[in-house]
């Protein structure tokens, strides 16, 4: 995953993230807007209603209650879809807050691998008094979210066998806010620590009754 910040001419950050996916079947999930939005591990939505889940074409409306953990921003936007490029790109515009828009595009590499780039636009005429004020809304999980986004495909790749594996990854798991989430986690790693612990000292405790029988 690449990632860097703003290009001459215009005031963006973005990352490219590789998929194990053609352009095509790529396309296609970028068209699901809520589950590649949840997968931002910093942002916790609150509310997300759209018209026609699943497709994108110029004009769409998403109405969007969020909180961003990164930078404290509670906020409630409405997201407005345009420069649909069919199988390449289209872009998400902002109608309050400092971002302007957040462009998504996929670059094939191979039949079967493609790139996703995550553009985020920012005003670039304003004041250095203004953006130095403004900087706290600077969204600054762009980064991790590339990386949730690379890992989302890698757990499908091992796990996706699993029945209900997809349901529970994307309807159980990213329909809980993202501070549940890493709670959840906690607890999990920790369960399978002493469970390890336990199956350590049980092993020692049956070889020691063993010995003491010979």
């Amino acid at each position: 995953m690449n990632a860097t910040a703003a290009q001459a001419g215009e005031d963006s950050a973005w990352i490219s993230v590789e998929l194990p996916l053609s352009q095509s079947d790529a396309c296609t999930f970028i068209q699901r807007t809520e589950l590649l939005f949840r997968l931002n591990p910093y942002l916790e939505i609150k509310s997300w209603q759209e018209d026609a889940p699943g497709r994108i074409y110029p004009g769409k409306r998403i109405r969007l209650d969020s909180l961003n953990e990164m930078n404290g921003m509670a906020q409630t936007m409405t997201l407005s879809v345009s420069d649909v490029q069919p199988d390449i790109s289209y872009s998400l515009n902002y109608d309050r807050g400092l971002k302007q828009a957040t462009v998504f595009t996929v670059e094939g590499i191979t039949p079967v691998s493609c790139r996703l780039i995550v553009k985020e636009r920012y005003p670039s005429g304003i004041s250095p008094a203004e953006r130095e004020a403004r900087l706290n809304e600077v969204d600054k999980s762009l980064m991790p979210w590339g990386a949730d986004i690379h890992k989302y495909f890698t757990r499908r790749a091992r796990w996706g066998w699993l029945p209900f594996f997809g349901w529970l990854q994307d309807s159980f798991w990213l329909g809980m806010a993202p501070r549940h989430r890493r709670i959840a986690r906690l607890l999990i790693w920790t369960t399978v620590l002493e469970f390890v612990v336990f199956l350590f000292v049980f092993v020692i405790y049956w070889l020691e009754l063993g010995r003491g029988h010979t």
